[in-house]
Order: C-alpha cells, then structure tokens, then sequence
C-alpha cells in the first residue's frame, strides 16, 4: 500500500510540475495560470515528489532509491501520453490520482491504528 502511495505521490508531482508551464495550465483550464497559481504548483509538486522518495527510501532502504526512479520515469511516461494524447481526460485523471493518494494514506493511517 505504501508503495501506491508513492507512486501516486510522484504522479502527482508530475502533474504539477506539467501544470506550472502556462501551455499545460492553458490546456486543461483554458486559461494561463497566474505567477501566484505557478508557483504554488511547483511547491506542491517538489514537497509531492520529496515525500514520495522519502516514503520510498524509508520502507525499502537501498531499493527504495530504484523504486523511485522506476516510479518517476513511470510517471513521466503517463503524463506525457495524457498531454500529448488525450487532454480532455486529464482532468478527471488528476481527480482520480487525488482520490488514490487520499485513500492509499487513509488506509495506511487506519491499519497502524
């Protein structure tokens, strides 16, 4: 579960760093993102993908590093397929990504209760 958690956490972060750019932003939302949108994007998106190599190199040691490349470079791949491919369900897609991480560490937090 752990592992959902921070490949979810790297998607994320993908994403946000894809929605900092103003064409992605313009993309999806039709409008450019202001300089405050931006930069609150791309703080997300760097604390998302810290957390994700923290969550990684804690429960895997030394194989949480190749973990975590595996997941960016996943992620990478996936975001670029949805914005060059299929815009229109990236939206839904960042919904879903958001409802996976809330869930994944709801269920984390419930069985070390």
């Amino acid at each position: 579960m752990i592992d959902l958690l921070s490949f979810s956490l790297c998607l994320f972060a993908f994403n946000g760093f894809a929605l900092a750019k103003p064409v992605h932003f313009k993309t999806v939302f039709t409008t450019r993102p202001s300089k405050l949108q931006s930069n609150l994007l791309l703080i997300v998106a760097w604390i998302s993908i810290l957390l994700s190599l923290l969550f990684c190199v804690v429960t895997q040691q030394g194989y949480g590093a190749l973990l975590f490349c595996g997941f960016m470079g996943l992620s990478v791949l996936i975001i670029t397929i949805f914005y060059n491919f299929i815009e229109k369900l990236i939206k839904p897609f960042s919904f879903l990504n958001m409802l996976l991480i809330c869930s994944s560490g709801l269920l984390l937090i419930v069985k070390s209760l």
